[in-house]
Order: structure tokens, then C-alpha cells, then sequence
């Protein structure tokens, strides 16, 4: 599947992901594709990237429907910030939670499994 398809049908699911369960649903989800393309090398990177690009679409779908800039101003000033940082701070959580559950996961799931030994 080209990269690009993969990236779009990722964030798409990121996207779901988080509004169905919240936050906890970019790790999850990442953790499963994670283990699915344990095989690619750049799952990780896809998935941290997909994770901005999920919260990019919420953040645009929420701007358009109510003052999301009053709420960055609001919460700028609360955090002794500009309302940019809000942004960038918003858009970079997903993406390291994405990257980091990827990575995780793959790591997690490409270890051999031992067996106990067994007794005498």
C-alpha cells in the first residue's frame, strides 16, 4: 500500500480513535498499527504524522463551529503563552504519542518468544 494512503487511512482512524474514546485512542491506535507494520520501517514516522494530521482535522472542524482562537487566547494567557504555542502544543501531543505507542509496539511485538523451561 503506498505511503500516502497509508498516512490518510491512518489519520482518518486517529481521527475516529479520539472521538470515540479521547485522547487514549492515538496510542491505541498506534500501538495496533505498530504491530501490523512491525515489517516497515517508517510505521513510526507515518504514525506521528498521521497523529498531527487526525488533530489538525479536529481542530479545524471545531474551529469552524465555535471561537477556537478565544480558546487559545484564554488558555495562552493561562499557560503564560502565546496562543500559537496552544497550537503547536496541541498538534504535537498526538504526534508523539503516534510515534512513541509505534515504536513501542513494533519493539514489543518483533521480541521472540521464549518458553519457560520446563521442570526437572
Amino acid at each position: 500500500m503506498p505511503t500516502l494512503l497509508r498516512l490518510i487511512l491512518l489519520s482518518v482512524a486517529f481521527a475516529v480513535a479520539t472521538v470515540a474514546i479521547g485522547w487514549w485512542g492515538v496510542p491505541l491506535a498506534a500501538a495496533v498499527y505498530g504491530v501490523i507494520s512491525r515489517q516497515q520501517r517508517s510505521s513510526a514516522i507515518v504514525a506521528g504524522i498521521a497523529g498531527v494530521l487526525a488533530w489538525s482535522e479536529l481542530l479545524l472542524f471545531d474551529a469552524v463551529r465555535g471561537p477556537i482562537g478565544v480558546l487559545a487566547q484564554t488558555l495562552g494567557g493561562v499557560l503564560n503563552a502565546k496562543p500559537i504555542a496552544v497550537y503547536v502544543l496541541t498538534l504535537a501531543f498526538p504526534g508523539l504519542l503516534a510515534l512513541t505507542a509505534s515504536l513501542l509496539a513494533r519493539q514489543a511485538a518483533s521480541v521472540p518468544y521464549f518458553a519457560p523451561p520446563e521442570g526437572p
